[in-house]
C-alpha cells in the first residue's frame, strides 16, 4: 500500500512539473499596437530597425539622436517607406551623456503621451588597446554607454513605476555579448557593457513590486559602422578573430538583431541573445545569481555549466598562447 502511494506521489509531482514546464507563458505584451516607445540611439544600426519593426506593429515612438536634422531626415524616410502619418513619432536632438538635454526629452515625450517601453540603445565603441585611447576616448565610451543609460532611466524611472500602475511597462538596455564576456580591443567598451548588466540585475529587484519588465540585449557582432575601425588596425583584428571570435563575414544584420530583441522584450525576458550558440554557452557560463524564468532553462543551464567550464578553461589557454604568438609576430621578441 506504502509502495504505491509512493509512486502515485511521485507521479503527480512529475506531472505538476511538467505542466509547469511546458505550460506556454503568457507574453507580458502581446503586441506593440499603441505603445510608446521611447528609443536612444535611433538614427542608425540596431535602433533604426527596431524604430522600423515598432512601427510597422502599430506603436508610437519618441526617436532621441545627437543630430537633430540627420534624425528628422530618418524619420521621414521611416514615415514614408511605411506609409504612416506624421503623428507616430516624435524626433528629439539631446546627448544621452548630457542629463539635462536627455531629461527634457523625457518631459517633452511624455507630455506628448505616456511612455510604455524605455529603449536603452545608444552606444559607441573606440577599438584599441587601452593603453593606445586618449583620455578623451575613455571618457567618451563610459558617458555614452553607461552614464547615457543610466540618465535617461533615472528621468522616466517615476513615470514609469506611475504607469506600470494599469499598463505593462518595459525598461530595454542593449547590451552586448560583451556584457557576458570580453571584447579583446575594446576593454573601457567592455567595461561599459558589464556595468550596464549589473544596473539591469538590480533594477529587475528593485522594480519587482511593479508590473515592469526589464530586459537586457546581448547580440553579438552586427553589421553596423560601429567596429569598422577595428578592420583597419591589422593586429587589432587579429587579436579579435582570436580571443573573441571575431569575423566580419559572419555578422548579423540589424534588423535580424531588432526583430529577436522586440519578440524578447515582448515576452518580457530579461536575458536575451540573439546568436543561438555562441550566446546560449556565455549565459550559462556567466548567468550568475539571476536565474531566467523558465525552469527548464534552468534546469539545462546547470547540467551544461559543469562542461561549459571545462571546455572554457581548455578554450582560454589556447587564447592566451595566439596572441602571444601574435604579438611575436607583429613586434618580433620585444
Amino acid at each position: 500500500m506504502y509502495f504505491h502511494f509512493s509512486w502515485i506521489a511521485i507521479g503527480v509531482v512529475v506531472t505538476l512539473c511538467l505542466i509547469l514546464v511546458l505550460k506556454p507563458r503568457k507574453p507580458f505584451m502581446s503586441n506593440l499596437r499603441g505603445k510608446h516607445v521611447f528609443l536612444t540611439g535611433a538614427s542608425s544600426g540596431i535602433g533604426l530597425e527596431i524604430a522600423k519593426q515598432a512601427l510597422q506593429e502599430g506603436a508610437y515612438l519618441t526617436l532621441v539622436a545627437r543630430n537633430s536634422e540627420r534624425m528628422t531626415k530618418v524619420a521621414m524616410s521611416l514615415l514614408k517607406e511605411l506609409d504612416c502619418s506624421e503623428d507616430r513619432l516624435l524626433v528629439k536632438a539631446a546627448d544621452v551623456a548630457d542629463y539635462t538635454a536627455i531629461s527634457t526629452a523625457v518631459k517633452d515625450s511624455f507630455d506628448w503621451r505616456p511612455i510604455d517601453i524605455l529603449v536603452n540603445n545608444a552606444g559607441v565603441t573606440i577599438s584599441g588597446l587601452i593603453q593606445d585611447l586618449s583620455a578623451g576616448d575613455l571618457q567618451t565610451v563610459v558617458q555614452t554607454n553607461f552614464l547615457g543609460s543610466v540618465y535617461a532611466l533615472h528621468a522616466v524611472l517615476p513615470q514609469l513605476v506611475l504607469r506600470s500602475r494599469d499598463h505593462p511597462v518595459s525598461i530595454v538596455f542593449m547590451g552586448s555579448l560583451a556584457s557576458l564576456c570580453w571584447l579583446y580591443g575594446n576593454g573601457v567598451y567592455t567595461g561599459t557593457k558589464y556595468a550596464i548588466k549589473g544596473v539591469a540585475e538590480c533594477l529587475r529587484l528593485e522594480l519587482a513590486p511593479y508590473n515592469i519588465r526589464v530586459s537586457l540585449v546581448c547580440p553579438g557582432f552586427v553589421n553596423t559602422p560601429m567596429l569598422n575601425a577595428a578592420d583597419n588596425m591589422d593586429e587589432l583584428k587579429a587579436g579579435m578573430q582570436v580571443a573573441s571570435f571575431y569575423n566580419p563575414n559572419y555578422s548579423q544584420p540589424a534588423d535580424t538583431v531588432a526583430k529577436i530583441a522586440l519578440s524578447g522584450i515582448k515576452r518580457g525576458t530579461f536575458l536575451i541573445t540573439t546568436t543561438p550558440l555562441l550566446g546560449s554557452i556565455l549565459i550559462i557560463l556567466t548567468r550568475g545569481y539571476a536565474p531566467s524564468e523558465s525552469f527548464l532553462r534552468n534546469l539545462v543551464e546547470a547540467s551544461l555549466s559543469g562542461p561549459a567550464r571545462i571546455i572554457s578553461y581548455l578554450s582560454q589557454a589556447k587564447i592566451y598562447w595566439d596572441l602571444r604568438r601574435l604579438h611575436r609576430m607583429y613586434h618580433g621578441s620585444q
